[in-house]
């Protein structure tokens, strides 16, 4: 690793761009689907061999919390504290809880972990899968707090709580409880105060020295829809959104992540500002805006602020911005909101847990709303049986500029958001024939279940060639 000398400077001045539409391309069919493997404790290292380096980078402190200058943080857990709580977590409920090292961090090579919480979670299981994901900016840490207790009432309230039961069994949940750890580990190893720092520790000028008024890259602004349009393309900037789409390897992995699974819906964690943010405004108009509304409004709805006098707001995001949800709907179909949780970067200790409350009630909402309203079932080979990776489309609900929901080749399952109402179903596949499905029901309190097989394409001969 590259020796590292951390020094701080002042926030970059940030301009404003304008850049053309371009139109937007779907990548083909075989970059979706991704080979996992997962990780026991006592194969990982959490970057060791980076935190021995003669660098500039505090020596971690293991379960010890920091403490920031003229006010206490110490509710917040440092970098290792998280990844050691992953290692508790994973030897307490080896059933129900997979490790996954789906990456590792640009400049540090810092694991990435991703959480999979599951009735059987070491096996792949025919179900759906919902993600959860935060501290993509280093200075957010709220976000992980919560992600940290999502996962532990899950795994705690299994074997007493019914309606938690219901969920770990009929779906599989996916957390990320830090996006960005190399950035989140320069804040606390340097008790940095306001305005913390935002983005990874990209050595954009590549001189072998990070140097805060230069370096990073805005991970929230590295995805690849309307990329070339978002963020700043000045490094200086807090806001720059890399060198191109996915060039950080913390948002490949999250992309990876996604594409693999065929997550179907997902928040978000970010602070602050008591808000629910949803793709997308700015730009044309998203072909599922009911949907996407009323799931938004009655997600911040469930969450009360700090102040007790009202519930979140409900706010677009810009679709002409590489953020995550703008990218998830647009690529993935997947029904998806950044929530930005309380009213400061750094909440203090009791209105953390109140803040974290709330995202729960949020939480609470969307994972059981995930469950019904929707459709869901498997398109397979009518003579074989086999699996089939399909497109599956409701009519006067596509558009040229998202992409279509697919089925995954595993076991050919999809399964998609809806309101309740009555929909026509196109179903494609490659080389096999189409098939409409009109007057299919979608109810409030129940899922929709379709078994659909596909028959091949008939080949025609030129005439005369018999």
């Amino acid at each position: 690793m590259k020796s590292a000398i951390l020094r701080y400077g002042t926030k970059a001045v940030l301009a404003a761009i304008v850049v053309l539409l371009l139109p937007f391309e779907f990548p083909t069919l075989t970059s979706f689907f991704l080979v996992k493997k997962m990780v026991s404790p006592n194969q990982r290292t959490h970057g060791a061999s980076h935190s021995d380096d003669a660098s500039a980078y505090a020596k971690s402190s293991g379960l010890q919390r920091r403490a920031f200058a003229n006010r206490q943080y110490d509710h917040f857990p440092t970098l290792d504290s998280l990844y050691n709580w992953i290692d508790r977590l994973q030897m307490q409920y080896p059933k129900l809880l997979a490790v996954e090292q789906i990456g590792a961090s640009t400049s540090m090579g810092l694991p990435l972990y991703a959480l999979k919480i599951s009735d059987n979670a070491a096996v792949e299981e025919d179900e759906s899968a919902v993600l959860f994901s935060a501290i993509h900016h280093a200075r957010e840490p709220i976000g992980g707090v919560l992600c940290m207790r999502l996962v532990e009432n899950l795994l705690r309230d299994y074997r007493s709580n019914a309606a938690t039961q219901r969920l770990v069994d009929e779906l599989e949940l996916w957390v990320v409880p830090i996006v960005n750890p190399e950035g989140y580990k320069y804040v606390f190893d340097h008790k940095l105060g306001f305005p913390w720092w935002r983005k990874n520790l990209r050595d954009n000028d590549h001189d072998g020295i990070f140097n805060p008024t230069i370096d990073g890259v805005d991970l929230n602004r590295n995805y690849d829809y309307n990329w070339q349009q978002g963020g700043e393309d000045n490094p200086a900037s807090w806001f720059f959104r890399g060198t191109k789409p996915f060039s950080e390897n913390e948002i490949e992995a999250m992309q990876t992540l996604a594409l693999r699974e065929n997550i179907f819906a997902g928040l978000s964690f970010h602070s602050y500002g008591e808000v629910v943010l949803y793709p997308w405004g700015n730009y044309y108009t998203a072909p599922d805006q009911d949907l996407i509304y009323e799931v938004g409004q009655k997600l911040a709805s469930c969450m009360r602020k700090l102040s007790g006098r009202s519930t979140y707001a409900l706010l677009p995001l810009n679709g002409r911005v590489g953020q995550s949800s703008v990218w998830m709907y647009g690529r993935l179909r997947a029904v998806d909101f950044i929530v930005e949780l309380g009213d400061e970067y750094y909440t203090g200790e009791r209105d953390t847990r109140r803040v974290v409350e709330e995202g729960l009630a949020g939480i609470d909402y969307f994972l059981n709303r995930a469950l019904v309203a929707n459709i869901r079932g498997h398109v397979i080979d009518g003579q074989t049986g086999a699996p089939l990776v399909a497109r599956i489309r409701i009519k006067n609900h596509e558009s040229r500029y998202v992409a279509p929901r697919f089925s995954e080749p595993l076991f050919g399952r999809f399964e998609r958001l809806l309101l309740p109402g009555v929909y026509t179903l196109e179903v494609s596949a490659d080389g096999y024939a189409t098939q409409m499905f009109p007057a299919v029901q979608v109810h409030a309190d129940e899922a929709t279940e379709l078994q659909i097989m596909l028959t091949k394409k008939r080949e025609v001969l030129p005439a005369g060639n018999h």
